[in-house]
């Protein structure tokens, strides 16, 4: 094994962030359609399952838009939040950071902080401002949610507004979240908004339950497996470009072997990357895709002591199967001595709130790639 580490060729398989429109696979389907909903005035709610790539592909149509005239764009993770005021934080922030890239930001924006209750301050290291809210009850808080989309309103030019994991107001303390947000959004005429998550049940209620505020609100946008032919030809053509060859089928075979699921696959060919020579043998292909799973390893063993034997053992069954269309037949059942159907459902039931097994294309899956392939390999 070849220990070839380039220090003046970047790594251009980015697992962490989305960097630019050179190191960005594809996506050229689905960029021109989100945008060309905005451009008409529609809102999009784009869905899809963890790790396949839906926060990169909204920064990379965020890039797009940010180089049109009249247009600016805010991204805004609002997983971590826990409540209104959280939301209001979070926000604002966003806003604060767009606007420190335009003179006399400090004058423009202190109305807004001192609408919505806050207070700007600066970090003594950095010099980066953050707002401090004190929000005293949830009126105070409709309150500067309220100003927060007047100060978007009041602005000239069209704002496109990105709110990840979306699903995460409907777990806020405080009522009516969804009515209060659904009322400001529908005012907003010239500006745009992606509601974008991974918890697919829950936004498809939010979107599609009548009666709910934003009920048919929004495009409804589920993002697939990046092409198989398609995702092989970028990875190529950056390899090819570090000089480094590498064979066509290769690539395919690994792409296919890791579902096309996007981290899992960038992840994998980021470490190759990093690891191969300029002759990118199938030795090499082997090492690394070995060397990732005895890297994880304490986790996988980790998993076993926080999920209950019954769920462990589905788990393994579902691995072994590649996925599992019908959980309770009786062929299945058997064949992983699994012989109370009521116990394995509720255990894949538990799986799936966890987040660990997934229902996709008729099939229950495990959502960790790596830890698949590790239980695969150990049972």
């Amino acid at each position: 094994m070849t220990s070839f580490i380039n220090t003046d060729e970047f790594n251009p398989f980015p697992v962490l962030d989305y960097i630019s429109p050179e190191y960005f696979c594809d996506r050229k389907g689905e960029t021109e359609r989100i945008i060309s909903a905005f451009m008409n005035g529609r809102n999009i709610t784009l869905l899809s399952i963890r790790r396949l790539g839906k926060t990169v592909l909204l920064k990379h149509i965020l890039h797009k838009l940010s180089k049109r005239k009249n247009t600016r764009v805010l991204y805004i993770d609002i997983l971590p939040t826990e409540n209104l005021s959280d939301f209001i934080k979070t926000f604002s922030e966003a806003i604060i950071e767009d606007e420190k890239k335009r003179r006399g930001f400090l004058e423009k924006i202190s109305g807004l902080i001192s609408a919505i209750r806050g207070k700007l301050v600066f970090d003594d290291m950095s010099g980066v401002p953050s707002v401090e809210i004190s929000i005293k009850d949830e009126q105070e808080a409709e309150l500067s949610v309220k100003r927060i989309f007047e100060y978007l309103a009041a602005q000239k030019e069209k704002y496109i507004v990105a709110i990840d994991e979306f699903q995460q107001i409907v777990h806020y303390p405080e009522k009516n979240v969804e009515a209060m947000l659904r009322t400001h959004i529908q005012h907003q005429h010239k500006d745009n908004f992606v509601f974008s998550g991974s918890s697919k049940d829950i936004l498809v209620s939010i979107f599609s339950d009548y009666g709910k505020p934003f009920y048919q609100s929004s495009d409804m946008f589920e993002l697939q497996r990046i092409d198989t032919n398609v995702y092989a030809k970028f990875i190529k053509k950056h390899f090819n470009k570090a000089n480094k060859n590498i064979e066509n089928t290769l690539i395919k075979d690994f792409i296919k072997y890791y579902h096309n699921h996007t981290f899992y696959v960038q992840y994998f060919f980021n470490r190759l990357f990093e690891k191969s020579g300029e002759d990118v043998k199938k030795s090499d292909f082997d090492f690394i895709s070995e060397l990732i799973i005895k890297e994880r390893e304490y986790i996988f063993y980790n998993y076993r002591n926080l999920l209950s034997s019954l769920q462990y053992s589905v788990m393994i069954a579902i691995a072994k199967e590649g996925g599992v269309s019908q959980i309770n037949s009786g062929k299945f059942l058997s064949k992983y001595n699994l012989t109370q159907p009521s116990s394995v459902t509720s255990a894949v039931k538990s799986l799936v709130e966890k987040e660990m097994v997934y229902f996709e294309d008729g099939k229950y899956q495990i959502y960790d790639v790596y830890f698949e392939k590790w239980l695969q390999k150990m049972y």
